[in-house]
């Protein structure tokens, strides 16, 4: 979009803020097209000089736009047009199932938005982990019947208390303690999915106008979540150990700062690990200001074992929400996660699962119960550790020379992007060569990237031989 461009729409821009009208001007300009995904924009300064306003006006107004995710800005490198994809952590491809039925009834398949034939392209932008390894369906329902009598049966299609059942919370408790979490059955709910948990969260401990720290790259939904919510997005700089304490004291002390999100063992999508002594510091900050942490640790159970640091809740239980996820490791369609907040937090939360959902469907949480308790959900997470350490070296082994960052049974990798690349620009080239990749602006939780890269999940594809064919396919691109 040239400076002209956006210095007439500026003008014609109907908003009583000039910085809302500099954000309505990228808007407009950006829906009229006329700017593609990958453009670089004026810069603040010029943009400022040409309209008469400060720089801080305009950089306010740019910080507007980014909100909604029509653009990005990388230090040191300039604003870019961001591209508009579905939310690549929300919007799974079609199961097997969906397309056969889709193409009876002679429908288009889902798709971005691109001429491209979605059949063709093979999906490394949406975390499924290995999921031919999750528990037998089959086999949990004929245990199931044989092991509860039918009374009992019928009781999982009654009305339950939102908590959950008691033997419920039981199994949620035995699972938390997998993530790190000592919880009691009392102290913990069971919520439909991480997601759902974390909405309840938001929902129930924040209001419009607060604001959620979050490490500048960070879980889209919490974006999508927070804007919906009337929630302000606190952007908070990091370095390799994970968010910045100094960083985080500093919007703290601005004002506003509700809660902080963390997913400190392995962030999406960058697989950065918190080390114990950076978590003591974070929550340090944390009980200067009294804010909340929400820990998110979805990832924690994926990647190697070893000695693990505390966990946030370990480490400050009177300020913490814990999320315990088992879709991960038991399958996506099986939507339990137990949310484990401190006690003088749990009458509340109830409240909002019973105002949202009722409760979660008892059925489902035996399933999940009777998964780990017997010992199968034990398995299958040694199962998929184990596929994605084969996975994680084949990235190594492919990307050799190139500054992948892998960890040994990580369900993804963080591809950085030499200079001549932007992550849509590559996201772009990567699926008109048949393959899907997450580009790194679609995480970004303010408005600057400190360096662009993708997101490349491992577990989409069934065959090693067809992931390696594309893990070069996407070398190859680099290297062109």
């Amino acid at each position: 979009m040239e400076l002209a461009e956006l210095v007439r729409l500026y003008a014609e821009a109907d908003a009583s803020c000039r910085y809302q009208r500099v954000a309505l001007a990228l808007e407009n300009g950006i829906r009229q097209g006329l700017a593609q995904p990958g453009t670089a924009l004026p810069t603040q300064r010029a943009l400022a000089e040409a309209l008469g306003l400060t720089v801080g006006t305009v950089t306010h107004g740019y910080a507007e736009a980014a909100k909604s995710g029509l653009i990005s800005s990388v230090v040191g490198r300039g604003t870019f047009v961001s591209s508009s994809r579905p939310d690549v952590d929300v919007l799974p491809p079609p199961s097997p199932l969906d397309e056969a039925a889709s193409e009876k009834r002679g429908e288009a398949r889902w798709s971005r938005s691109s001429s491209v034939n979605e059949t063709s392209l093979r999906n490394l932008g949406f975390i499924a982990p290995f999921e031919w390894l999750n528990p037998s369906l089959p086999d949990a329902l004929e245990r199931l019947q044989k092991r509860l009598d039918f009374r009992f049966l019928s009781q999982l299609q009654s009305y339950h208390r939102p908590a959950g059942m008691e033997r419920h919370r039981e199994a949620g408790a035995v699972w938390a303690r997998r993530y790190g979490i000592p919880v009691s059955p009392d102290s913990l709910l069971i919520c439909a999915g991480s997601q759902h948990a974390l909405m309840t969260l938001l929902t129930s401990l924040c209001s419009p106008g607060d604001r959620i720290a979050a490490e500048s790259l960070s879980y889209p939904l919490l974006r999508q979540l927070a804007w919906r919510l009337r929630l302000n997005l606190a952007s908070i700089r990091s370095d390799a150990c994970g968010m910045l304490p100094d960083a985080l004291d500093s919007a703290c002390r601005s004002g506003g700062v509700r809660a902080v999100y963390l997913m400190p063992s392995c962030r999406n999508p960058t697989l950065t690990r918190m080390p114990e002594n950076r978590r003591r510091d974070l929550v340090e900050v944390c009980r200067r200001h009294n804010v909340l942490i929400i820990e998110d640790d979805v990832y924690a159970l994926a990647v190697e074992a070893g000695t693990p640091a505390p966990t946030f809740f370990s480490l400050a239980p009177e300020r913490t929400c814990a999320i315990a996820a088992t879709s991960e490791i038991l399958g996506g369609g099986l939507r339990v996660a137990y949310l484990c907040p401190p006690d003088h937090f749990l009458e509340e939360l109830e409240h909002t699962i019973s105002y949202t959902i009722s409760m979660v469907p008892p059925f489902m949480a035996e399933l999940a119960s009777q998964w780990i308790l017997d010992g199968t959900a034990d398995s299958v997470l040694k199962a998929k550790r184990e596929e994605a350490a084969v996975r994680n070296a084949m990235v190594r082994s492919v990307f050799d020379g190139w500054p992948v960052v892998s960890r040994t049974t990580g369900f993804f990798c963080w591809l950085p992007l030499p200079e001549a690349w932007t992550g849509i620009r590559f996201a772009d080239a990567a699926k008109s060569a048949g393959v899907l990749v997450a580009e790194g602006e679609h995480f970004l939780a303010g408005h600057a990237l400190q360096e662009y890269g993708v997101r490349i999940a491992l577990g989409g594809l069934d065959s090693r031989e067809d992931l390696d064919e594309v893990l070069r396919i996407l070398a190859g691109l680099l290297e062109g």
